[in-house]
């Protein structure tokens, strides 16, 4: 039987396993699942996220939509904490939220820490087929004219950066609603947001940050990676790129998903089978395993029970009698009959006659 020890490595080796499997696939960002509980929680609790290192943050729906049959309406409710001297962008990279004519039937609702928040936002959307114009007029966010707020994405949102005499954070709020109905044929429910933090580049280190536009900067790793940071309008870190732009965030990516769930469940089969193995091996249930292979453990002879009580080792094995020991036995040992002069000495001797 396998030891208690053994048993908790393999289970925290499993758990290890699938937890990298599903976090983080984009290099230099945190990523989360929506339906994670502090993001997503049973209960409609709001949770609190720190940034550190303006590091920017994924939160997007893996497999939550799948199948959506559920009793009552899900409210999301989780909040970013920004440091002192930062701002942060939010940017709906994907959705598909169902509406009912001009009303919204799931939506996004992102509040600024000043108490701001945007309409109710619903509807299809890819950001990467979609296009704003980038207008360089200001030289920060504290002076946005009519024409750039007209022009300004209303599928992103931002907190500006706060200068306080005195420590204090920022909490950048986003609500998002989904409706309990089901899904008509056709429709799909699909979420991607992108929460990025950025700065004045007064006083920047140049080789951490680099500038998308208004005087802002945002870490040089995500300019030109495919995931668009800025909101269209207010800043750009996807223009002026070498690569061919292709859809990062398809509007359907079920292919994708069952791809990856594919992969992953062979990788598992194939970690689980093996883990069994060494779970036999330890145990010693392989006859073929390397710590009880001889000649000794998979006879089946020796396997018998031995009906003489313990005596059995000791007993003779019959065996068929060889012939060459037959032949080879002495004349001199069988009872010959009798010689014909011994039987009749009158026949045998004619001397007599």
């Amino acid at each position: 039987m396998v030891q208690p020890r053994a048993s908790t490595s393999v289970v925290c080796f499993l758990i290890a396993t699938v937890h990298l499997c599903s976090c983080m696939r984009y290099d230099n960002y945190n990523e989360y699942a929506l339906e994670n509980e502090r993001f997503c929680h049973p209960l409609n609790k709001k949770h609190s996220h720190d940034v550190h290192n303006s590091t920017a943050t994924i939160v997007r729906s893996h497999h939550m939509f799948d199948s959506w049959i559920v009793k009552r309406n899900l409210t999301c409710m989780f909040t970013f904490k920004i440091a002192r001297n930062e701002g942060i962008f939010a940017v709906i990279q994907r959705m598909s939220f169902r509406q009912n004519g001009n009303q919204c039937l799931d939506y996004v609702r992102f509040k600024r820490t000043d108490g701001h928040h945007t309409e109710k936002l619903c509807g299809k959307i890819n950001h990467q087929t979609t296009y704003f114009p980038i207008i360089e007029s200001e030289d920060n966010l504290h002076n946005m004219n009519d024409t750039l707020l007209q022009s300004y994405d209303k599928y992103a949102e931002f907190d500006p950066i706060r200068k306080w005499k005195f420590p204090m954070d920022s909490e950048f709020e986003t609500e998002i609603f989904i409706s309990k109905e089901r899904l008509l044929d056709g429709e799909n429910l699909d979420l991607s947001i992108v929460y990025t933090p950025y700065r004045n580049c007064k006083k920047l280190d140049p080789e951490r940050f680099k500038p998308v536009g208004r005087n802002l900067c945002i870490r040089k790793e995500y300019l030109c990676d495919m995931i668009y940071n800025c909101p269209f309008g207010i800043c750009s870190d996807e223009i002026n790129c070498s690569y061919i732009i292709t859809d990062r965030f398809p509007k359907n990516d079920t292919a994708t998903k069952v791809t990856v769930g594919a992969v992953t469940t062979m990788i598992l089969c194939f970690i689980i089978f093996i883990m069994c193995l060494w779970i036999c091996k330890k145990s010693r249930k392989l006859c073929w395993s390397s710590d009880c292979a001889g000649p000794n453990m998979c006879s089946r002879p020796n396997s018998l029970p031995d009906t003489d009580g313990g005596l059995g080792s000791n007993r003779a094995v019959p065996t068929a009698p060889m012939l060459e020991v037959a032949v080879s036995s002495p004349v001199a040992n069988k009872d010959l009959p009798p010689s014909y002069d011994s039987l009749f000495p009158e026949h045998s001797n004619p001397a007599r006659l």
